[in-house]
């Protein structure tokens, strides 16, 4: 498993289990439908997360043209997904809307908030070891006075 599969596997695991404490807290406060729409929002967020570490591997590696023209397409796709989980049970007032909207929401401020510090702080790159190597170098030479 690739490291951007375990990153967003563990995201989403951090992420499914702190729902399941606000949902109970939310079912406890507003009720069950709240709750339940809380949780069908974080749901989604998380299945649209998910994509996007498909979305990486389909764009990065060996993949071919073909693969990268799907992985790009898959893009658009998540936009047209979040769209129709969300517009739907909002049009057809299923839930309470603004609980689905603001568990849906709460993924895209946790991935913010939980993942970033998680990323490399440095991609290691080829072109910038030797220029790492260099200012060493020059930094080194100034200290002899050369």
């Amino acid at each position: 498993m690739s490291a951007h599969w375990r990153i967003a596997f563990r995201y989403a695991a951090w992420v499914a289990a702190g729902a399941i404490v606000a949902g109970a807290g939310i079912w406890f406060l507003y009720g069950a439908s709240h709750a339940g729409a809380f949780l069908y929002g974080v749901a989604m967020g998380l299945l649209s997360f998910i994509s996007m570490a498909a979305t990486v591997s389909l764009m990065s590696g060996r993949s071919t043209a073909a693969m990268m023209m799907v992985g790009a397409g898959s893009f658009g796709a998540r936009c047209v997904f979040a769209a129709v989980v969300l517009g739907i049970p909002a049009y057809l007032s299923l839930w309470p809307v603004f609980a689905m909207l603001c568990g849906y929401a709460v993924v895209y401020l946790a991935e913010s908030v939980v993942l970033l510090p998680m990323m490399p702080r440095k991609v290691s790159r080829p072109e910038a070891k030797s220029n790492d190597e260099g200012s060493k170098r020059e930094r080194g030479e100034r200290k002899v006075g050369t």
